[in-house]
């Protein structure tokens, strides 16, 4: 509703109102309430997943180790139109997969398929060189271990480390040029942010419009930018201001903190283990999709959009069928 508000007061009506037909995307959200009803119909749709991720992973590995890309300018991006795109997605699949296979009440088999697949997934998360994506990942691993293996917290850093020394060299160093300010992607985002707090102060209800950001650029672009031209602000919160208003970024928020919420007493639900996996699941996603997004504008990647709202769905589409819950985990 916000953003079809922000079309009636956009620096551009006309463009803006073609840019809201994206918003149909969340209808996805009702298309699973409709037709997952229970746990088979949800474990199902992550046994799709699976299927995804692995043809995934297989496609990131040609990309890789055969087709040689194994840089930072020429990077896997798994048949997709761009190496975030493919680590966001891979980011959430591995998420959603080890969820599974750190949760009790499945065949070990299938546990040990799902973990095994993660772990690949996670690997290929590196070779694409995409530092949002690493954040997120290691966001989302914490609230996994928080919500599944707790006492094992402490073993996530020390793990990390040795996950990083077995990838190469050149994934090491983009790691660690993380928080270095003299990077240029660093810089360019720093710049993209002032533009987009610029435009926010000028225009705070309702922002300059849906896809209106790519051509105003130049003209709030500050002085110490790298690339001219940019199709969004690499950060949700700033890009849904700028574009929406603030209070759309405000709704933005109410979704990530209303999943936290809702899904935390399923992740606790001793009585439903198929149901608990898939809230852990989803709450590591969400987290990772969130902390991802302060450096990527992944709200509005439509096919990491899709896959979120899908895996966010899924646990409350499940819960329904599971019969009543058990008092939480204390």
């Amino acid at each position: 509703m916000l953003s079809i508000l922000a079309v009636f007061f956009s620096t551009d009506a006309i463009r803006s109102a073609r840019e809201v037909k994206g918003l149909v995307t969340f209808l996805l959200v009702v298309l699973v309430a409709a037709l997952v009803d229970g746990v088979e119909d949800a474990h199902l749709v992550v046994d799709a997943l699976r299927l995804t991720t692995l043809y995934l992973v297989l496609r990131g590995l040609v990309d890789y180790f055969i087709l040689g890309y194994d840089n930072v300018w020429e990077r896997p991006s798994g048949g997709l139109s761009i190496y975030m795109t493919y680590a966001g997605l891979l980011m959430v699949l591995s998420l959603v997969l080890a969820a599974r296979a750190l949760t009790a009440g499945r065949p070990r088999p299938q546990r040990v398929a799902d973990g095994a697949l993660a772990l690949a997934a996670i690997l290929l998360v590196g070779l694409t060189f995409t530092r949002s994506a690493y954040l997120g990942l290691a966001a989302g691993v914490v609230v996994l271990v928080l919500t599944a293996r707790p006492r094992l917290v402490l073993a996530v850093p020390p793990l990390a480390v040795l996950l990083v020394l077995v990838l190469p060299a050149g994934v090491r160093e983009r790691a660690a040029s993380t928080f270095d300010r003299t990077d240029a992607a660093a810089r360019d985002r720093l710049a993209m942010w002032s533009s987009g707090a610029t435009m926010i102060s000028e225009r705070p209800f309702f922002g300059v419009g849906p896809g209106r950001i790519t051509e105003l650029y130049p003209v709030y672009r500050q002085p110490e930018f790298v690339e001219a031209n940019v199709g969004h602000l690499h950060n949700n919160l700033v890009n849904v201001s700028a574009e929406t208003g603030v209070p759309s970024a405000i709704a933005y928020l109410a979704i990530v903190v209303a999943v936290l919420a809702a899904g935390w007493p399923l992740s606790r639900d001793r009585s439903r283990p198929a149901v608990r996996s898939l809230a852990r699941g989803a709450l590591a996603a969400n987290v990772a999709l969130f902390v991802a997004g302060m450096f990527e504008y992944n709200f509005g990647d439509v096919e990491i959009l899709r896959l979120m709202l899908v895996v966010l769905a899924l646990p409350f589409a499940a819960a329904r069928g599971a019969g009543a819950p058990a008092p939480p985990v204390s």
